[in-house]
């Protein structure tokens, strides 16, 4: 459990965030939103101890373990392998598994008792932390995360930060922290790897703070919303569409209490104006003037971003057949991508390319924008345009450029207004709209290349993960946006809202093909949902079909005699034990809890705790947790004794 009380932080003699006060309980599941510059990230790292705390304190209680992962691209240590980098997540265990086979070595020369003995502590807790078991729980995280097996013991520096985000991540999951404080956990992380991490998660014994721009993530992970909004720290019972609806609320309330202090301050004011110069009634003037310096004032909410409107316009339309790809083939070396592929794209078309990482969706977009090498033939419709953003077309942006020009130059026929609105949209406002591109950062950089590619007027769009760099407002204006697009599109993503909300066909690639779905991302889930539930069905009739065949051959007529009676009844008498142990093990397992449950009640009401109090109550849940722990694991090998007996 964590308990940030008061705490303010300054930047740039500006606020972010003012006199917050938050308690992370255990097992929260927690999104931390707010705008673009609000201070997420700050939050986050002020938690951790990476930014001086000036203002307030963060109490961990009970010695509560913290793992963070940051958005930041890192720079590991390249030698290691990808095993060898998370298995540093078992520090305790390498270090047991290296101090057992100096002793191994010195075994040899030396048997003394202090030497056996120190040997057998060593091992005892060594088996006690699953040490032989920890590669297999490595690699399994690793390839959740989606690394091959044979990725497992090539070297760090192989890898793209990407790649190496993902290992990161994995080594904090395996470290299974109190509480996992996330910076947009998804960047990396293909469609598979997400659904995977959403499934890690949801069992987590631990609380977890998010920050996020995937929307359908934040859904499905959530039971509490933290809202960093006007300089303070808004908390939310539920997830996202939850937290929207009643934002909506909080908003018109907000409004209204601002109006009715306003108006109440205004015939305060109005009072003091009319009466001020009257010596009869100066203390009523000073009273009033005093009374109006003390009000607080309630901060006026800004207006919402996604109130703002733009379209994507269409130069001309193009034909029918918009790109006709035929006999694809592409090899990367000896590595074959595509082999003999036919897709056809229609006007009007919007088209989800999806696929995990490696399968070839970046390879195939650039063979669709005809940016890319490859055996085959495509064709191209009458009167097609395209428009094509990946990460690489930044390279295209001039530096000297001003980020407006930048768009003119595309667009000169649009308005100025227009063009800032847009770039509005793109997190760029005010004076930003005149920073050189020089100066901008890569991911604002792609800001501005996506802004390009969309202002262009083009009947054929081809984008490449081109929410990466927005937030969720600003992935909402392009979606509604794009869904009134005339022309026709193609992209690759691995944000599931927004593919749902654009597509009408899904691609996915899958052993070399591009095959096709006619619907949209919720169908074409539901339709690999139900096509794993029959493969799983057909597997399981299959084993059970085996299993009896097997048993009938092996079975052996019963002996009827006092040895099998005897037997029986032994059997009847060890089960009725074991049953009854567990019944008892049980009710004293709901009595621990029940403890448990009225101590984090306490120290939800910790405000009023003394520091002294808080710590001993924090070292108290920590036991009970552990004795919960012990009492569980024992609750289940009854269980499975049992079950044993019973067949």
């Amino acid at each position: 459990m964590l308990h940030i009380q008061n705490v303010s932080f300054e930047f740039g003699g500006n606020y972010l965030f003012r006199d917050i006060d938050w308690f992370i309980k255990p097992r929260e599941r927690i999104g931390l939103i707010g705008k673009n510059g609000a201070g997420k990230s700050t939050l986050l790292k002020l938690i951790m101890g990476k930014y001086e705390l000036r203002e307030g304190s963060i109490n961990r209680q009970g010695g509560v373990q913290l793992g963070y992962l940051s958005q930041d691209m890192i720079s590991e240590d390249g030698g290691q392998t990808i095993l060898e980098h998370a298995q540093q997540a078992f520090a305790r265990v390498l270090f047991l598994q290296a101090e057992l086979e100096k002793l191994y070595v010195q075994m040899e020369t030396d048997h003394s008792d202090e030497i056996i003995q120190k040997m057998a502590d060593f091992q005892e807790e060594f088996d006690s932390l699953d040490g032989y078991n920890i590669e297999n729980k490595t690699a399994e995280i690793l390839e959740g995360l989606g690394f091959k097996t044979s990725d497992l013991d090539r070297p760090m520096a192989e890898f793209s930060g990407g790649w190496r985000m993902r290992v990161v991540l994995a080594k904090m999951l395996l470290e299974q922290p109190d509480i996992m404080l996330m910076d947009e956990p998804t960047n990396h992380l293909d469609l598979p790897s997400i659904e995977w991490l959403e499934g890690y998660l949801s069992n987590y014994p631990g609380s977890v703070v998010i920050v996020s721009h995937d929307r359908e993530f934040l859904n499905k992970m959530l039971n509490k919303t933290a809202e960093l909004s006007n300089n303070k720290l808004y908390l939310w019972d539920g997830n996202y569409d939850f937290y929207l609806n009643a934002k909506v609320e909080r908003d018109d309330l907000i409004r209204r209490q601002a109006a009715n202090q306003n108006q109440y301050i205004k015939e305060q004011e109005k009072f003091i104006n009319r009466f001020k110069a009257k010596a009869s009634k100066a203390k009523a003037v000073q009273s009033r003037i005093k009374m109006v310096e003390k009000i607080d004032k309630i901060e006026e909410i800004q207006e919402d971003k996604s109130n703002l409107k733009i379209d994507f316009k269409v130069s001309k339309p193009s034909g029918k057949v918009v790109i006709d790809v035929n006999h694809i083939t592409k090899n990367f070396g000896k590595n074959q991508v595509f082999n003999n592929v036919h897709r056809q794209i229609t006007r009007g078309d919007k088209i989800a390319l999806i696929g995990a990482n490696g399968t070839g969706k970046s390879t195939f977009l650039r063979i669709i924008a005809d940016e890319e090498q490859y055996e085959g033939k495509r064709t191209e419709g009458h009167n097609v345009i395209t428009s094509f953003y990946a990460q690489h077309q930044l390279e295209s942006l001039k530096l000297d450029n001003e980020i407006l020009d930048e768009l003119k130059y595309d667009a000169p026929h649009k308005l100025e207004s227009e063009l800032r609105s847009m770039l509005g949209c793109f997190l760029f406002s005010g004076d930003d709209v005149f920073k050189p591109i020089k100066v901008l950062s890569g991911g604002e950089k792609a800001r501005v290349s996506l802004a390009k590619t969309l202002v262009s007027e083009a009947n054929v769009l081809l984008l490449d993960e081109p929410t990466n760099h927005l937030d969720i407002d600003s992935i909402e204006i392009i979606i509604e946006a794009l869904k009134r697009y005339e022309g026709t599109l193609i992209f690759v993503s691995h944000n599931r809202y927004f593919i749902e909300k654009l597509a009408n066909k899904v691609w996915w690639i899958e052993d070399q093909d591009v095959k096709e779905y006619p619907g949209n991302y919720k169908e074409y889930h539901y339709k690999l949902d139900r096509d794993k539930a029959a493969d799983l069905a057909n597997g399981v009739a299959k084993s059970n079909q085996e299993k009896n065949a097997k048993a009938a051959n092996n079975a052996k007529p019963e002996v009827d005699s006092k040895n099998s009676w005897k037997q029986r009844d032994e059997k009847d008498v060890e089960l009725k034990k074991l049953q009854k142990e567990l019944e008892q093990r049980e009710a004293a397992l709901q009595k621990i809890e029940a403890k448990c449950e009225e101590l984090e009640q306490k120290l939800a009401d910790a405000s009023t705790l003394s520091a002294t109090e808080i710590e001993d109550l924090g070292k108290q849940h920590g036991k009970l947790k552990a004795e919960i722990e012990q009492a569980v694991e024992v609750c289940d090998n009854l269980i499975e004794e049992i079950i044993l007996l019973e067949e």
